[in-house]
């Protein structure tokens, strides 16, 4: 529900200003002081049809192509515009539809623009650069009051706008919700289609490297069907399940070896997974592995099955004994964000103690990272580490693979029996990661070691002592949890001796420049490039997105970016997943001061490290291993540096 049409007669007749939907009372403010005509007919261009640009076809197809399938039983009709809002076609199946739009005057070389059109769906899209929608009396014009529709920008890969698509119907018989619901149908199909150029562009390359790299690991992988049966199989796989290219042809894989669990029923999730137990029972030998679960999908988004990658325990043994430290420091964790800094004071005060954490946050803020500081700035912190995620542990082997097992506890278990993870824990700390997922049957003799410090393996009566700390972590509301019967109350109140709250990206948002800079450091060095920075309105519309998967999502959209970057340029709109690209381009971003404080600040640093490379280049003669030096930085980040800012260099 827009402007009733009081709202409307009452400020084109008096200038009284509704206090509801500000963007468009800000349209009609203009259009008022612009002296325009509020029962005049928008205006035509009166210029010639540019020429059909490329994009302008794909946007025809795909106009066509919705209003068949889904605007077929209701008259809509789609209004194809360019970058200054004139109408360059109208498409639609019913000849009513287009009557009524030029009785409202609206038709081919129709200019929507605001000075032209008063408020309308495009115009006050134009304006904000966003999917708005105008509905009956909230368009400036009266001739247009008839009328619904909704507007959106179209963009290209690289983020230029092209021009806008809306869609207009009658006021009386074409619900607004159905004209934005298409609109935003229309944003999916018409973005998917530069994110499939950007796929088949890097699919030829990746599907000729991933042959070499599957056959020639030494890690054993199985590609498995959905339903159990194996498709691809590498020699290290063939080695452990003692088999031959002759006898695989695609049986069930559960008929190679008695697994626990079955692998038909490790491959029927989508979900992935990763260091899950697997016991492989062979002829004459029995192994136990970890197992991660990658899910593979068809090109139309259908699930065909998972990709197994295993590992055999003993090498992970070895590892853990090697390594038993967390790597992860309080100096690791960026940002300066007021909830982010008070997480981790309460973090740091923790640490002097003993006492069991609770970290509470949503997916993607770092839990683990928090953990690991923790466990590093403690008393602890040369003793093991040990994290386990509770929602990956296959349910039926949960209490053996956490607690352990005594010799002959059941069918198929060793005959020297298996400590656990906990046990493995012992005098150091240990991370339960999702542990509102831990089955409701376990957490009684979780709640037994927070009490009596002691664990008893399945099958035995004796009872191990174990002096461990936990750090425990969800992103679940525990107390709906509690509520619901799913989680224990008292193993609650056990755990959360300390409560620390991670912030949301969102939360956290002026860290964003800091963490791009340092994950594109990072992945520079990994992938060996010198990508310099993210193009400004990249940027911008980070500065402004709301991050719904935290840390991680921005992490593997630079992580993204890095790869598709072949051209050592800034990263640009081209460059970043399909679903994000979307997201950020169809939303305007916040204006930076009341997000940025310090943005003034900010310019001087930009410009006095500038004028600091410049001197140093000029100091050392253009010689970039001096230069890098004086500097006190490697060549490669001298150089990101130097493209950064633009400053010329010969190389």
């Amino acid at each position: 529900m827009g402007m009733t049409r009081q709202d409307w007669k009452d400020f084109t007749e008096s200038g009284v200003i509704p206090q509801t939907f500000p963007k468009i009372v800000e349209s009609w403010i203009n259009c008022r002081k612009a002296g325009l005509d509020y029962s005049a007919q928008p205006r035509l261009s009166g210029c010639a049809q540019p020429p059909v640009a490329e994009w302008y076809k794909h946007v025809k197809n795909h106009a066509i192509g919705l209003l068949d399938t889904l605007g077929a039983n209701v008259m809509i009709g789609a209004l194809l515009c360019d970058a200054c809002g004139e109408v360059l076609e109208i498409i639609t199946i019913y000849d009513e539809v287009r009557k009524q739009l030029a009785a409202a005057g609206i038709r081919n070389n129709t200019l929507l623009s605001e000075k032209s059109a008063g408020t309308n769906a495009v115009s006050i899209c134009m304006t904000n650069k966003t999917r708005l929608g105008c509905v009956g009396t909230d368009h400036y014009l009266q001739k247009l009051h008839c009328l619904s529709g909704w507007a959106a920008p179209l963009f290209d890969s690289d983020g230029e706008l092209n021009g806008y698509i809306a869609f207009y119907g009658s006021a009386a018989a074409v619900p607004s919700r159905l004209l934005l619901l298409m609109t935003g149908w229309f944003i999916t199909l018409h973005d998917y289609s530069y994110r499939l150029k950007n796929i088949m562009r890097i699919h030829n390359t990746v599907r000729k490297n991933f042959n070499v790299v599957f056959n020639e690991s030494q890690r054993p992988m199985l590609t498995v069907t959905k339903t159990g049966r194996l498709r691809n199989i590498n020699p290290a796989a063939l080695k452990l399940l003692q088999l031959t290219g002759k006898q695989i042809d695609e049986r069930e894989v559960d008929s190679f070896a008695r697994f626990s669990p079955r692998i038909k029923d490790i491959v029927k999730t989508a979900n992935p997974a990763s260091n899950c137990p697997l016991i492989i029972r062979l002829k004459q030998r029995e192994l136990t592995v970890k197992f991660e679960r990658l899910p593979v999908f068809s090109d139309k988004d259908e699930f065909l099955g998972c990709q197994l990658i295993l590992d055999e325990e003993k090498q992970q043994r070895k590892s853990i004994e090697a390594f038993p430290q967390a790597k992860y420091t309080f100096k690791d964790i960026l940002g300066k964000s007021p909830t982010l800094l008070l997480a981790k004071e309460h973090a740091a005060l923790a640490a002097e103690t003993s006492v069991n954490v609770f970290l509470h946050g949503p997916s993607g803020t770092g839990k683990e990272m928090f953990a690991q500081s923790i466990h590093n700035a403690s008393e602890r912190c040369d003793k093991p580490f040990i994290a386990i995620n509770c929602a990956a542990i296959p349910r039926d082997i949960a209490e053996s693979e956490l607690f352990g097992y005594a010799e002959g506890a059941f069918t198929g278990a060793s005959k020297r029996g298996k400590s656990g993870k906990l046990a493995a824990a012992d005098t150091g700390t240990v991370f339960l990661d999702e542990i509102g997922d831990m089955p409701f049957e376990l957490q009684a003799k979780l709640l037994r070691l927070l009490e009596e410090k002691t664990i008893s393996p399945v099958g035995s009566s004796k009872e191990v002592t174990v002096d461990i700390r936990v750090i425990a972590a969800s992103n679940r509301d525990i107390q709906e949890l509690i509520a619901a019967g799913k989680f224990r109350e008292d193993l609650f109140y056990r755990l959360n001796v300390t409560s620390i709250n991670l912030p949301s990206l969102q939360e956290s948002i002026l860290d964003v420049p800091v963490l791009v800079n340092h994950f594109l450091t990072h992945f520079n060095e990994v992938m060996g490039k010198e990508i310099p920075d993210l193009e400004p309105s990249v940027m911008e519309h980070f500065k402004s997105y709301k991050w719904p998967g935290n840390i991680r999502q921005l992490k593997n959209a630079i992580e993204f970016a890095v790869m598709l970057n072949t051209n050592g340029d800034n990263i640009s709109w081209k460059h970043l997943p399909g679903e994000l690209r979307t997201a950020l381009l169809y939303q305007k971003p916040q204006d930076i001061s009341p997000m940025d404080p310090f943005i003034k600040e900010r310019e001087e640093i930009h410009n006095s490290e500038k004028a600091l490379y410049e001197k140093a280049i000029l100091t050392c003669r253009g010689n970039m291993s001096k230069a890098a030096i004086f500097l006190d930085i490697s060549r490669s980040t001298l150089y990101r540096k130097l493209k950064k800012y633009n400053i010329p260099v010969e190389r």
